[in-house]
């Protein structure tokens, strides 16, 4: 019954995002359909879901619309035709490339800085040793000593693998693509600088044999302010060598096959849009120009629009005066992939709201520093629009207060990991069999006063107990 509710949950959230017209809508609840229903079944990887006659008459759609959502399932990775006899709609693993694509495409559009991005991987990361150093297991201790020991021995190995392992032994899923999210975000931004990298090399293996050493020794607190300063010396040596512009070949760069030069098109166009300022409503070419620049089929080209409009780049008119034009992205595309790929991996509540903890403890200290008198008049109407707003509709409402306390925080990085995670709560926020009880919505509205009150008087530390116990009592109400 848990899984059943999971998957319908799921299907809910997806299908919520294809109001972007009327076959892209229709496509999308196909494919939330879809997803729904591998979830369902527990993601069996290479089980072929049926042909695509027999998934034409299950799901009431035509050929085209049919096709249209496979090609979003196959961008997502969670199914892909197979061909031929025996052929069908295959499962396959949601990867993080698609998390990481949606999360760098909303990034670039709103702005958000490096150094947002470095201090949200800084106190995720920290987070995360602490919690390794609680959670290891024998396993991962072998593990970690192991790759620390190839490190040390001098074999090729990416630095950054001991930060995901880190981790990944923290055993919250959640925590674990955020961090890694991170990692290839910071990457976006990395210096092409190979000689400073070589001198940087000692320096970085001796410092993760100091943080592994901590968290195999169960100081949680040690690991934490080792993993602090490490990465506050890799901020400073990144924002020392950083190239004049961001990687963007390092977007779009997942599917293998044919698919490839239609991501390839995908990410000119992509690079185009960033270079000219991302001009909302501006024409980037008609059908047939696209097909002459790029030099490539109708097939492949509208293949990479499906991209851009999976991530709100850019969207294809059709009839006179058409052709493909910027549009605006919002939380949509990266709320949707990070909800499969979460799925995928077994989240659980106290997952979400484990790093929703960690995350709002941070935005609540920036809230605090950066207090005036427009951020104490923004939250007093949030809490009078709590006080306003009907029954029926709290359990939004309530949950804006958290997403514009992150927005008041300055860090857009943050602000967007706070939104999806709320999106994600609210989304298993149906209330379980065992509950204690009905929503306290006055019991809620009123945490949420003491709060701004807390933030208001500058008292981090009360807010924070506050907001500590505030999201440690709504667990009883999600599944």
């Amino acid at each position: 019954m848990r899984d059943n509710h999971r998957s319908m949950a799921l299907h809910d959230r997806i299908e919520s995002v294809g109001a972007r017209g009327s076959t892209r809508k229709l496509a999308a609840s196909v494919s939330g359909k879809v997803v729904a229903d591998i979830a369902a079944v527990g993601w069996p990887e290479g089980v072929v879901l049926g042909s695509e006659n027999e998934l034409l008459e299950k799901y009431h759609v035509s050929r085209a619309v049919f096709r249209e959502a496979v090609r979003l399932l196959e961008h997502q990775g969670v199914a892909r035709m197979r061909r031929g006899p025996g052929g069908g709609l295959v499962v396959t693993a949601p990867t993080v490339e698609s998390v990481f694509d949606a999360t760098m495409v909303y990034l670039l559009f709103v702005g958000a800085g490096l150094e947002e991005v470095l201090e949200a991987r800084l106190i995720l990361e920290e987070a995360a040793a602490e919690l390794a150093a609680e959670r290891l297991t024998e396993e991962g201790i072998d593990r970690l000593r192991e790759l620390v020991e190839r490190e040390r021995d001098g074999e090729p190995i990416n630095p950054r693998d001991v930060h995901d392992l880190i981790a990944a032994v923290a055993a919250n899923p959640a925590l674990e693509l955020f961090v890694e999210l991170l990692t290839r975000v910071a990457l976006v931004y990395s210096p092409d600088a190979p000689d400073a990298y070589r001198d940087l090399a000692s320096e970085v293996c001796g410092a993760h044999s100091k943080i592994v050493e901590s968290i195999i020794g169960g100081e949680g607190g040690q690991a934490a302010g080792r993993m602090r300063r490490h990465l506050q010396a890799e901020a400073d040596f990144i924002e020392k060598y950083m190239p004049m512009h961001p990687r963007l070949e390092a977007v779009f760069t997942g599917s293998p096959g044919p698919s490839k030069l239609a991501e390839n098109v995908a990410r000119r166009l992509f690079t185009g849009v960033m270079t000219d300022g991302w001009v909302i409503g501006r024409p980037l070419g008609s059908e047939p120009e696209l097909m002459a620049k790029f030099g490539v089929s109708r097939a492949i080209l509208r293949e990479a629009a499906r991209v851009l409009e999976h991530h709100q780049i850019a969207a294809m008119r059709r009839g006179p005066g058409g052709g493909l034009f910027v549009t605006e992205p919002g939380l949509d595309a990266t709320s949707e992939a990070m909800a499969i790929y979460l799925d995928r991996r077994g989240i659980e509540p106290a997952h979400l709201f484990e790093v929703r903890s960690i995350v709002e403890m941070a935005v609540l200290g920036r809230v605090i520093r950066r207090r005036d008198d427009d951020v104490a008049t923004t939250l007093n109407k949030v809490h009078a629009a709590e006080l306003a707003a009907p029954l029926e509709s709290f359990p939004v409402t309530g949950h804006d207060f958290h997403i514009v306390l992150a927005n008041l925080s300055g860090n857009r990085v943050l602000a967007l990991f706070t939104d999806v995670l709320v999106r994600l709560s609210r989304s298993h926020g149906a209330m379980p069999a065992d509950a204690a009880g009905p929503l306290p919505t006055a019991e809620v509205i009123d945490v949420h006063e003491r709060i701004i009150d807390a933030i208001i008087a500058g008292d981090v530390d009360l807010a924070r107990h506050r907001m500590r116990h505030h999201l440690t009592a709504l667990t009883r109400w999600v599944r």
